[in-house]
């Protein structure tokens, strides 16, 4: 059997600014003949662009083929994460075999030369596939809740031992939770994409006690005329019409937006509104299955103070945007012999010379533990980047949340709103001693926590002010991360890092030593972490 690729790619042949579905968040992924992933690479990385907005990832492919040593040829299946010729429908486009040719050759394959077996995969399924079977999970129910699929917004599955998916439950674009918190953010000109920033400056609504707005009715719908058929170019301006009643877009300064209660307020209304509605969702899943444990996905799956309310057992993979279809898309086709959780350090080890001027040193933990002690920031770029929105220990920037002042010196850093918290990271071993454990949806943090009266002394700087933190736990496997907060724990200080994304305002995370040492640079960082280099700023 030859290797299975997946894709996410803008679905439709139309002009970029035409395009309704997808448009960000391309990405391969490509599997061996058991279903093992053997690589997975998302196109930002690569492109150096954003969320790679209306790219189509070939740079992420060629980047998978280099990491497995082979070529086109050698790829059996081209699996996308979207129904394309459906869409195609949708828009108004024909679809014939030879827009299929057409599809192939954006993805670099030639096909006079050699055609790959082209397979469709419904987006919700392909973001089913990639939660249930990432899981290690026998049997789950699996809830996919998105902006848009082809034309659903939510999706309830049921994984059954058998490792088959069947659909229970579709609701239609109009009960989109994620085009509503999306609407949201672009109103408060956080950005349309930025639904992070959002969830963050809504804890302030929390914390302060204010009346949400009212933005959903009891069956999950906006409180706004609507219907089943609406697609979600209708959706979204139906909702930029409704929140202008509820506030005018925001005035305030971006880094004083905490302090302006009207933004304060709709950031708590969406989010008090998709914690709702999520709980109900999740409760719905376990009914219908008769199963409690519960995988999530879709780009909704991200927000981890959502996640972390949850009770029961819950997963959620590193790759719940759409970035991970493409793994969904593949792993609809194969699915993995033996079920494991997955292991998200999938995407290419660290490339790169470091320039013989900066010099630098073997690694020497207690000189680190040092520097981290005197309040230095630093960051790790060691071993095969990881996969997702979020830095889990190959591409982070660390520093001690002991420090006063170090969550305002990283905001500075970073050109980051002051508002916005940091995450904290500890081993599985000691995290108790500072938060709520929620294993597994903090290995790949994805569960915000309340967190302990001792955090409170010996974390300040990583705790929200509304009490929680979006932590994050990892297990001492040798890597440089895991063996720094080890060698905390053994010089008596505590076991607790601020761990945040290697990358500087507007970039993605950092892939090679090149994007390491720009971010170094630009973000005047006081040491940093080839694999098993140390570069310490003199």
């Amino acid at each position: 059997m030859g290797y299975i690729l997946g894709v996410n790619a803008p679905p439709t042949l139309l002009q970029a600014e035409q395009c309704p579905f997808g448009g960000h968040d391309p990405s391969a992924c490509l599997l061996d003949e058991q279903g093992r992933i053997v690589a997975m690479e998302e196109q930002e990385r690569i492109s150096r662009k954003r969320y790679g907005v209306f790219e189509d990832p070939t740079d992420a492919i060629a980047s998978c083929l280099e990491i497995a040593g082979i070529s086109r040829g050698d790829v059996e299946v081209v699996a996308v994460g979207w129904d394309v010729p459906r869409i195609a429908a949708i828009t108004g486009e024909r679809w014939t075999y030879s827009s299929a040719d057409a599809y192939l050759r954006r993805l670099g394959f030639d096909p006079a030369v050699h055609r790959p077996e082209l397979v469709f995969v419904e987006h919700h399924r392909a973001h089913a596939a990639a939660s249930f079977y990432a899981s290690g999970m026998t049997e789950a129910a699996v809830l996919v809740m998105d902006g848009n699929g082809e034309d659903e917004s939510v999706s309830v599955f049921h994984g059954k031992p058998s490792g088959e998916l069947v659909r229970k439950v579709r609701l239609p674009q109009s009960h989109s939770l994620g085009d509503m918190y999306a609407a949201v953010s672009a109103h408060l000109r956080l950005g349309l994409l930025n639904a992070g920033k959002t969830m963050g400056l809504a804890s302030y609504g929390r914390q302060a006690g204010l009346e949400p707005f009212p933005m959903l009715d009891e069956e999950g719908g906006p409180l706004f005329p609507h219907h089943e058929d609406l697609q979600q170019e209708a959706i979204m301006e139906a909702w930029r019409e409704y929140l202008t009643t509820l506030v005018r877009p925001r005035l305030a300064a971006r880094d004083l937006m905490h302090e302006h209660e009207p933004s304060v307020r709709l950031a708590w209304s969406a989010q008090f509104a998709v914690e709702r509605q999520h709980a109900r969702l999740v409760e719905l899943s376990r009914k219908i299955t008769g199963v409690d444990a519960v995988c999530l996905s879709g780009g909704v799956a991200l927000n981890c103070s959502a996640n972390g309310r949850l009770e029961g057992t819950v997963f959620c993979p590193p790759v719940p945007h759409d970035g991970g279809v493409a793994l969904g898309a593949a792993w609809s086709v194969r699915r993995p012999v033996t079920p494991e959780m997955m292991n998200p350090f999938l995407g290419s080890p660290l490339k790169g010379e470091v320039p013989a001027e900066l010099g630098g040193v073997d690694i020497d933990l207690d000189r680190v533990v040092e520097l981290l002690e005197q309040g230095a920031i630093g960051a790790i770029a060691a071993g095969r980047a990881e996969v997702g929105p979020r830095a889990l220990g190959h591409r982070s920037l660390i520093a001690m949340p002991s420090v006063k002042g170090i969550r305002d010196r990283i905001n500075v850093a970073k050109s980051r709103e002051a508002w916005r918290p940091l995450a904290p990271v500890s081993l599985d071993s000691t995290a108790a001693r500072f938060w709520e454990v929620k294993d597994p949806l903090q290995r790949y943090m994805l569960g915000a926590t309340p967190v302990t009266e001792h955090a409170r002394e010996a974390m300040p700087e990583a705790v929200h002010v509304d009490g929680t933190a979006r932590a994050q736990i990892v297990s001492a496997d040798g890597s440089p991360f895991a063996a720094i907060l080890t060698r905390l724990e053994s010089a008596g200080l505590p076991p607790v890092l601020i761990n945040t994304s290697l990358n500087a305002l507007g970039e993605p995370i950092a892939r090679t030593v090149d994007d390491a040492l720009k971010t170094y640079e630009q973000c005047a960082l006081d040491f940093l972490i080839l694999d098993d280099r140390l570069i310490v700023r003199g």
